[in-house]
């Protein structure tokens, strides 16, 4: 099973650096895998000065939205990353301490990320196309 992930390599990811207190926090206080996986994931980021967000590739942000493949159910999904607070998946709302929202922080379009869930399933996700908080779609 583990065999199977070690074959995706995992990608370069980063966090805004208005996002990265915030996100901390949130891995640290919130409970689960998914709060796991985002402190490792804020373990290995490289922050990006706001006044550089522009010059950046688009990539997967607190607030902006993201579709993705999960490569191994064939489901392709659109999301808003939030909070835990805001979250509600059925107003498309994802928890970024979920392990989906963990997973997806940082990532840009073409990125996969795979992890092993906590009974030892395999997930992987192939981000499609970003959008920054202030241009997302309606």
């Amino acid at each position: 099973m583990h065999a199977f992930l070690d074959d995706f390599q995992q990608p370069v990811v980063r966090v805004a650096d208005a996002d990265y207190d915030r996100l901390e926090t949130l891995s640290r206080t919130a409970r689960g895998a998914g709060a796991d996986l985002l402190g490792r994931e804020l373990d290995r980021a490289r922050i990006v000065p706001d006044n550089q967000l522009d010059a950046e590739t688009p990539f997967v942000r607190l607030g902006g939205r993201v579709e993705y493949l999960d490569l191994l159910s064939g489901r392709l999904r659109e999301v808003e990353l939030s909070v835990p607070e805001d979250a509600d998946i059925d107003a498309g709302r994802l928890s970024v301490v979920s392990p989906v929202g963990a997973a997806l922080i940082g990532l840009s379009a073409g990125d996969s990320f795979g992890w092993a869930g906590d009974n030892g399933r395999p997930h992987v996700v192939v981000v499609q196309q970003v959008w920054a908080p202030s241009a997302a779609p309606a």
